[in-house]
């Protein structure tokens, strides 16, 4: 995961001591910094070694903090000179999960959602859950935003995975909004043929997962709506959302779509974006 001293890093540090624990997993913990950043200007930085100091000191925190969780964890960590976005994403290729948090320690604060953040949840090669804030809030639900995309497809069966893991239920939810009735996303149907359709296709990919979790508690939801907005609504009442990096929309070597973007910056919950 990639560690800096933000407040959502910190949350993010949490969530994935806790995650690490819970499925036995290690975690590694990253923390790439470059001298050069543009908000480290006009004599505002500092000197490369004090600079390197400050980020062992990062990490060694780090992962005391995770060993407080549960001592029996195995922690690794790196400090890779270099942007953090580009090494995390090197480390995707071999991760199971990246973790980091939504905004990082820039003094560039100016988005609801931060450029490591934004370019790793784009370009990781393994799933990326983004973690805006700490809770202690429980709601025992998972929602998946589903379409019919390959990557929503691969959303959808990892939601299934982590509900059953977790014993939480899960809220998988389709919304989608023509702009008009020549929508393109329509073709030669009407709403409501296409909402038929949709509905055949997600639900078939529901019962697929059902066979293989049956014990996983599942409401499945089409509506007629704007999806991010849905999505963010939804995000006050679950755990987590998962949705694919990319829908059936967008252009062709599109790495983010606009939902996952919107969500990413919005949503109040953990977000698990998957490639």
């Amino acid at each position: 995961m990639g560690i800096d001293t933000s407040t959502s890093s910190i949350a993010a540090l949490d969530w994935a001591a806790d995650y690490a624990k819970s499925t036995h997993s290690p975690i590694h913990l990253v923390h790439g910094f470059s001298h050069d950043r543009p908000d480290l200007v006009f004599n505002m930085g500092a000197e490369p070694e004090k600079l390197y100091a400050a980020g062992e000191r990062v990490l060694t925190r780090g992962r005391n903090r995770v060993l407080l969780k549960d001592v029996r964890l195995h922690v690794t960590t790196s400090h890779p000179d270099g942007y953090p976005a580009a090494a995390l994403v090197r480390a995707s290729t071999h991760a199971q999960l990246v973790v980091l948090g939504s905004h990082g320690d820039s003094m560039l604060h100016i988005s609801s959602l931060g450029e490591t953040a934004h370019q790793v949840a784009a370009h990781a090669k393994c799933p990326v859950a983004v973690i805006r804030k700490d809770t202690d809030t429980a709601f025992g639900c998972i929602t998946a935003g589903v379409d019919r995309s390959p990557h929503s497809r691969k959303a959808l069966a990892w939601a299934f995975d982590e509900a059953e893991r977790t014993g939480a239920d899960l809220h998988v939810i389709h919304v989608w909004q023509p702009d008009d009735a020549k929508d393109p996303g329509l073709g030669s149907a009407d709403w409501k043929s296409y909402m038929a359709n949709a509905r055949s296709q997600i639900e078939a990919s529901v019962a697929g997962q059902q066979e293989r979790h049956p014990s996983v508690k599942v409401l499945t939801e089409l509506v007629d709506g704007n999806p991010t907005r849905a999505l963010v609504d939804k995000s006050h009442e679950s755990d987590l959302v998962v949705v694919g990096a990319r829908g059936i929309g967008g252009f062709e070597g599109l790495s983010l779509g606009r939902v996952a973007v919107d969500l990413l910056s919005h949503a109040t919950s953990p977000v698990l974006v998957m490639h």
